[in-house]
């Protein structure tokens, strides 16, 4: 199954004078619950789902003592968390306190091979548009609400030279 985004119009916030423009933002959905997860997990395999749940916390548990002693913790065939952060500079070292380091943040890097197998498989499909909190549920749905029609060359044009036309009832 394809990644599914929707197209959202934003300005760049360093400058904020230009015009907004059309990005793909992912659609995430809700989580799979806990126990299905383990479930399919553990399918066609000789471990119990609780099992996998109780191996879980003991690698969450493992991923936190090491993490606060400022350690990196690789999981095999997963990745590896570290910590992160930032610091506010002083010009004397005596001036620096642990209150100017911020921005503290686990980071998580896949494994590699995690990584590349996803990044060859993946795949996206357009799953609607956001346009000021009203969606749509598809961009073709968008186009005819706003009248926006497709134009020889890839392009699209609106009515009225390019100004869109309000629609009191959007298609979702």
């Amino acid at each position: 199954m394809p990644v599914q985004y929707k197209l959202q119009k934003k300005r760049n916030p360093a400058r904020r004078d230009d015009p907004a423009k059309w990005y793909a933002v992912p659609k995430t959905g809700t989580p799979m619950k806990e126990k299905v997860m383990t479930r399919m997990a553990t399918e066609s395999t000789t471990v119990e789902d609780v099992e996998l749940v109780a191996s879980a916390k003991l690698i969450s548990k493992q991923i936190y003592n090491q993490l606060i002693q400022g350690k990196r913790v690789k999981i095999p065939y997963l990745g590896t968390f570290r910590i992160s952060f930032g610091s506010d500079g002083v010009e004397d070292i005596r001036d620096f306190h642990t209150g100017l380091i911020r921005n503290v943040k686990m980071v998580f890097t896949p494994d590699p091979d995690l990584r590349a197998s996803v990044m060859k498989d993946i795949q996206f499909e357009n799953a609607g548009v956001d346009d000021d909190g009203v969606y749509y549920g598809s961009l073709e749905n968008y186009k005819q609400v706003k009248g926006i029609t497709d134009k020889p060359g890839g392009g699209t044009t609106t009515p009225g030279g390019g100004e869109e036309e309000e629609s009191p009832d959007p298609i979702v």
